[in-house]
């Protein structure tokens, strides 16, 4: 059997800020520095792509060597920098950063309203600075992405934060609206974790606010058949075009709805962890 694909390449256990969505604890150690050794390994077994995150990889004091050990062993390889962008502009880091030629900095965003904001990360104060970075990466032309995080709290903001995005940060191509998995923090969360069919409305509204826009958008984590005609936008469709075995596969499965459903080809289902908060039997 083929070997699952994986790009992640999580390097630290800490975190400037405490995400009520979190699911990085899912891949770490609690309380355990991971040694660089074991970061190496992983690196070294990684193919053409590597998802460099954290919790927030700004914060291990050897990234840049890391960054090094990525660049002399795996030269041509695309890189990912997944972080929540608060510390972006201090000591230098994203100045840094470029000189290792980070392909895609993939930056967190939960709202451009401060108090949603602060509500969802528990940490007061951190929207501008998450701002602040990105049109700093957008000047320098480097390659962005927003990530938007969609639970609770913020899913009926989308097709403002997308109004907002499109108003305050010109130039931004891409916006990936990833829902959140009843994982660690939102582990059978239904206060962090809201229903797919609560938030299909809103999705529909921000997909065809970015299509006016023209900014590409992806979806991840919520099954196809909630995005209506957007559906060649999600993560899955693309990845099954290729044939793979990917990774998310284990984490998601066919309910009573899928048996029928024209989308069923490309579509990877209802997420495990969503079924342990919503039956399959009320999942309308």
């Amino acid at each position: 059997m083929k070997k699952y694909i994986d790009y992640l390449v999580p390097i630290n256990n800490v975190c400037n800020q405490a995400c009520n969505f979190c699911s990085a604890e899912y891949r770490m150690i609690w309380n355990k520095p991971i040694p660089l050794k074991s970061i190496f390994k992983q690196i070294l077994e990684k193919d053409n792509y590597i998802q460099i995150s954290g919790w927030e990889p700004l914060l291990n004091r050897d990234l840049f060597k890391i960054l090094y050990f990525i660049r002399k062993n795996k030269k041509n390889c695309f890189i990912e920098f997944q972080t929540n962008g608060v510390l972006l502009l201090e000591n230098n880091n994203l100045k840094k950063l470029e000189k290792f030629n980070i392909w895609l900095y993939n930056i967190n965003y939960p709202c451009h309203i401060e108090k949603i904001n602060d509500e969802i990360v528990w940490i007061k104060c951190t929207l501008k600075k998450r701002e602040e970075a990105i049109k700093e990466i957008i000047k320098r032309w480097l390659n962005l992405r927003i990530n938007i995080i969609v639970n609770t709290i913020n899913y009926v903001y989308l097709w403002e934060i997308v109004e907002y995005i499109n108003k305050n940060f010109k130039q931004l191509e891409r916006i990936q609206f990833s829902f959140t998995k009843a994982m660690w923090a939102a582990n059978k969360n239904d206060e962090v974790v809201p229903k797919y069919k609560d938030t299909k409305k809103y999705f529909i509204e921000a997909l065809n606010k970015c299509k006016t826009y023209n900014i590409k958008a992806d979806v991840d984590h919520i099954p196809m058949c909630y995005l209506w005609d957007f559906y060649k936008q999600h993560v899955d469709y693309k990845k099954k075009l290729l044939w793979e075995k990917w990774i998310y596969l284990e984490e998601k499965k066919y309910v009573e709805k899928c048996k029928n459903c024209d989308m069923r080809k490309y579509c990877s289902w209802y997420r495990k962890d969503y079924l342990e908060i919503y039956p399959e039997k009320i999942y309308e």
